[in-house]
């Protein structure tokens, strides 16, 4: 029986995840969170509780953990508080979890992380493989820390050699809330004049897929994981049905230098990815966990526009039955 915590059950990529191992009579599970899970968990137990280092220790102890999954980061799948709490939740956070695997026996930690750790730039090769080291990032947001967990990771697993640690760099999430869907479905996305990249996507399912035959496998290190088109950023804007905001590029550098991000919108990564594309290479994924992606980029985009729509819709409709209602509510004039 390999005993297995879910670190973020309360979000939609854990709680997909514990759906995925439920099905494996060879796995127990545990779930935790900071709230209850957004969606159904299988046959996972779950604790709702913000845990200190030895609290966690002491948890791992009790149940025995084999493996642990660790996705609680702010800012990846709800909009962040403030700087203050991702540093805590993300940064600390992933710093007292580590500890606490290694003071409780545990062999396995898999780490979420993501594919623009690699940097956006002209010498990237047309597929970066996991052997590429973490570039600097001067985003603001999740993607830096995702940075600077995974360079505290390699420091840790030289440290620690019997603790297996699995980072998943995953590529930008549609499913639910992330970075890229809040850039994508605001009213006009920026993009630089003259610049068109090429960006990797992974829906939600083969994500939580992804993590769930690395818990169960023995393999060790980085991995990869992408849908397997690669689409322009033209072309996603598009294809959510929005129209893209060009900018010179000299306009937003000088924005830039005087503070001002919001030129760039709710552009979740730095400058760089709207000039250069970052395209990974999902082959040591494919070969040694078994993963492939059960859905294109663009077949995930179609869908997300069509929700939006739907949704839009029934807001509309929403809003103009409670108008319908309020008025006949009303005593009618004489």
């Amino acid at each position: 029986m390999t005993r297995v915590l879910i670190n973020g059950i309360d979000g939609l990529l854990g709680a997909k995840i514990a759906q995925l191992l439920s099905t494996d009579p060879a796995v127990s599970l545990l779930g935790l969170g900071r709230k209850a899970p957004p969606a159904p968990i299988g046959r996972a137990e779950h604790l709702v509780a913000k845990l200190s280092g030895h609290q966690l220790r002491t948890l791992l102890l009790a149940e025995e953990i084999d493996v642990v999954i660790h996705l609680d980061f702010v800012g990846a799948e709800r909009h962040v508080t403030s700087r203050e709490v991702a540093l805590q939740q993300n940064i600390l956070g992933s710093m007292e979890l580590l500890g606490a695997c290694v003071g409780a026996g545990v062999g396995r930690v898999l780490v979420r992380s993501h594919t623009a750790i690699y940097g956006a730039n002209s010498l990237n090769p047309t597929f970066i493989g996991e052997s590429r080291p973490v570039a600097r990032s001067h985003a603001p947001g999740v993607i830096r820390d995702f940075a600077e967990v995974e360079q505290f990771l390699a420091e840790f697993g030289t440290q620690h050699p019997d603790l297996a640690l699995v980072p998943i760099r995953c590529a930008s999430l549609i499913g639910g809330w992330s970075p890229i869907v809040d850039y994508l479905t605001q009213r006009e996305p920026r993009t630089l004049i003259g610049f068109d990249p090429g960006m990797q996507l992974l829906h939600l399912d083969d994500a939580a897929t992804a993590f769930a035959l690395a818990a169960c496998a023995q393999a060790r290190g980085a991995f990869n994981v992408a849908a397997a088109d690669t689409l322009c950023l033209s072309q996603m804007i598009k294809l959510v049905g929005k129209q893209a905001a060009p900018v010179f590029e000299p306009v937003v550098n000088l924005a830039l230098a005087l503070g001002q991000r919001d030129v760039l919108g709710r552009w979740p990564f730095d400058l760089s990815f709207l000039r250069h594309s970052c395209v990974v290479s999902t082959t040591k994924a494919h070969d040694e966990l078994g993963w492939a992606p059960a859905h294109t980029a663009f077949a995930a985009l179609q869908d997300l526009n069509a929700n939006r729509q739907a949704g839009e819709s029934h807001e509309i409709s929403e809003e103009a039955l409670q108008a319908f209602l309020a008025r006949r509510s009303l005593p009618h004039e004489r």
